[in-house]
């Protein structure tokens, strides 16, 4: 395992602009982000080096870690599951795990595709996309989320815009004009809370193979808008329906700027009692989607029976 070295006590001190090291190759810190618990630094490679690392990097790369003031021993034993579980994906629709470097103190990294933005980013403007993009971005998650469901047995559980990053796709540029999100390539990120349901990544990230344990991970744990209606329900575990369930709430949200609640009813309430639905059918009737595309958003929608 390779070292990111840096001139600075923790990873949380640096600055933009700063010099910091993966292995020997030299690379320059160009923005930081930070969320509820972890960090991204985005990192361009040094002018003037030779690049020597490209197979493995590029010119570009971002680095993920725990947040400095987060780091504790359960925090980094989550964060290595996350590793563990996005370490054996590799598909277009899935963020690439490059390599994991020791950071030292700061514990391991993970150094990854730097992409351009999220969908949050896209929606942020004009609160929605139009209708031919929305559906290519569907499109998109739905290939990573079977892949990582068929391949690892692994259900994601935390699908929001701000878990959908995009890079430019270079046949998808030759197709479209500046400006268009299809010149995008939608990827799956961030697999903190992601359910394992395969023995051998059970066994790596010291969860109990085929246990209800593994079964039900972090089923009631999620971002509360976009969690399907059965992980509030005792007796009912996450599956794949779950996570096409968020999937319909992403495409609703693109298709229409919003949401299926009110502030009269709290969210978890308007899931389970299906308030939701009846709404989700008023903003496409009043943003004048197509009834051909009605049958997709009621079918991601509909809950498990």
């Amino acid at each position: 395992m390779r070292f990111f070295r840096h001139g600075k006590t923790s990873l949380g001190e640096l600055d933009v602009g700063e010099a910091v090291h993966i292995g020997e190759t030299p690379y320059r810190l160009r923005k930081v982000m930070h969320g509820g618990m972890g960090i991204v630094l985005l990192l361009e490679l040094e002018a003037g080096q030779p690049q020597t690392d490209l197979d493995v990097h590029g010119l570009r790369v971002a680095v993920k870690s725990v947040l400095p003031a987060r780091i504790g021993q359960a925090n980094i034993a989550l964060f290595r599951r996350e590793l563990t579980v996005w370490a054996g994906l590799r598909h277009p629709n899935v963020v690439g795990l490059n390599e994991i470097l020791d950071a030292g103190k700061d514990g391991w990294v993970a150094a990854m595709n730097w992409c351009e933005g999220s969908l949050r980013d896209r929606l942020a403007p004009a609160r929605k996309v139009p209708v031919e993009n929305a559906t290519m971005i569907l499109c998109d998650l739905v290939e990573g989320l079977i892949y990582a469901r068929n391949k690892e047995g692994v259900v994601h559980l935390d699908l929001k815009p701000e878990n959908v990053l995009y890079m430019s796709d270079l046949r998808r540029m030759l197709q479209y004009a500046e400006g268009d999100d299809r010149r995008y390539r939608f990827m799956l990120s961030d697999w903190g809370i992601a359910s394992i349901k395969q023995g051998q990544l059970n066994s790596i990230a010291k969860l109990p193979p085929a246990s209800e344990l593994s079964l039900q991970t972090f089923n009631n744990i999620g971002t509360l808008r976009y969690m399907a209606p059965e992980r509030f329900i005792d007796g009912y575990r996450s599956s794949i329906a779950s996570d096409l369930f968020s999937l319909g709430m992403i495409y609703l949200e693109m298709l229409t700027g919003f949401l299926p609640f009110d502030a009269t009813i709290h969210p978890v309430e308007s899931l389970i009692t299906g308030a939701y639905f009846k709404n989700a059918a008023k903003l496409l009737e009043s943003a004048a989607i197509s009834p051909m595309l009605w049958p997709l958003v009621v079918a991601l929608l509909m809950p498990v029976s």
